[in-house]
């Protein structure tokens, strides 16, 4: 099914908040076989609300809308969504009822604001919330659907899982799956990626490939539709080894990002992870805890800007930083060494470079990054150089050591040595 996501709120287009409810919506669809056309956002503005729902219904079978389903005058969303298609808006009286219920049980007053959040297009089949008080809809017109879901992440992932996707497969039966996997391919440029391969992008079809600029590295993804997880894969490997055959790169699946493997391969093989972080300032840590459940698998980041920072807290030597410098190879091994034995935890990296603007002590080039991982196998240390701005170098190297602790795992997964 052609399906198109919407975000509502002004919020959003303010960026007062990240919109992450369409990168998970969008990647929670494709698992299930639904193939995402369009996305769009839409501030609280009933007339350009009705607009973009009618656009999608026009050229998506299935539209989800996130946001707006709450008790203010600012919660337009399932009544933009009636009038686009054509649909009364109309008091659900046992919702009413459960909302009274769900107030008074908690002793609180059952406002007449909150009554809002009890009204739907005529015909709605009601989604539970099961982590807050706005419902959720689904509505079917015209071999249409439009369905509503709520704004706040937590809230929206729950009745995605729960109820939507039940409601979806009960009705419309199984999409069938969506696999992608990443090649990559480091010290090359995009154009000379492409040019090796352009006759097989040309020729696409099931699999599909794209490219994609990343720090350190070109990613070919590969993406492909199949009944399932087996059948999905079985078109993408001889795509894949074709590719390997003319470019040399490293195979990994990346569902999402490098962080989101990284995950994965942590939570299969029972391994925690620690950080030192000098030129990432702390947005490793971010990273791995921006994620519900990374107390299962992240230990902590060591933050440690200054060089007595790194001694103190890292044991970092002394005559190593005066020696080789806080952005070397030498350094960042310690650093991660230290951040293992601090955290003792089973894999720890490493951050030491120049985010710019400006070269280093001994005229390094700005973006220079070392980026070590420490583990059972021994330490590596990997030389990257990043370009772009100040935060582009820093975002850069804290996705790249992610993606360097995912290969130490897989490299020695392969000897049976981790894990």
């Amino acid at each position: 099914m052609i399906t198109e996501i919407i975000t509502t709120g002004t919020e959003l287009l303010l960026g007062e908040i990240v919109n992450e409810n369409s990168q998970w919506l969008a990647s929670f669809l494709n698992e299930h076989g639904y193939t995402v056309a369009y996305m769009t956002t839409v501030g609280d503005n009933p007339e350009r609300m009705r607009s973009a729902f009618r656009e999608a219904l026009r050229r998506a079978d299935l539209v989800i809308t996130s946001g707006g389903l709450g008790s203010t005058q600012g919660d337009i969303t399932k009544q933009a969504g009636a009038e686009a298609l054509g649909q009364s808006f109309v008091l659900f009286p046992e919702e009413s009822d459960r909302l009274r219920r769900y107030y008074e049980a908690r002793g609180r007053q059952y406002l007449p604001a909150q009554e809002r959040q009890a009204w739907f297009a005529e015909g709605a089949e009601l989604l539970p919330n099961e982590a807050g008080t706005a419902s959720g809809c689904a509505v079917r017109k015209g071999g249409k659907v439009l369905i509503h879901l709520p704004g706040p992440p937590f809230e929206m992932k729950q009745m995605a899982e729960h109820h939507m996707m039940p409601w979806l497969t009960a009705h419309f039966g199984p999409q069938g799956i969506i696999r992608s996997l990443v090649l990559s391919v480091e010290g090359a440029a995009e154009a000379d990626v492409e040019r090796k391969i352009m006759d097989l992008v040309a020729g696409q079809s099931n699999p599909t490939i794209a490219l994609y600029a990343r720090p350190g590295y070109i990613a070919v993804r590969l993406t492909a539709r199949g009944a399932d997880e087996e059948s999905a894969m079985a078109a993408i490997r001889p795509v894949a080894e074709t590719i390997m055959e003319r470019i040399p790169a490293v195979q990994y699946n990346l569902e999402g990002d490098a962080r989101r493997d990284l995950i994965k391969l942590l939570r299969q093989h029972h391994l925690t992870l620690s950080a030192a972080e000098s030129c990432t300032g702390g947005l490793i840590g971010k990273l791995m805890t921006d994620l519900p459940g990374s107390s299962d698998y992240f230990k902590g980041s060591a933050v440690t800007y200054w060089n007595s920072a790194k001694e103190r807290v890292l044991h970092v030597s002394p005559e190593t930083l005066a020696e080789h410098t806080a952005v070397s190879a030498e350094t960042a091994r310690e650093m991660a060494e230290g951040s293992r034995r601090l955290y003792e935890a089973d894999l720890a990296v490493s951050t030491t470079g120049y985010a710019g603007p400006g070269r280093g002590e001994r005229g390094e080039p700005e973006g220079l990054v070392y980026i070590g991982v420490a583990g059972p196998n021994g330490t590596e240390v990997h030389r990257e150089q990043f370009l772009g701005s100040r935060k582009s170098v820093r975002y850069g190297a804290a996705e790249k050591a992610l993606f360097y602790a995912a290969e130490y795992i897989r490299k020695h997964r392969s000897h049976g040595t981790v894990g």
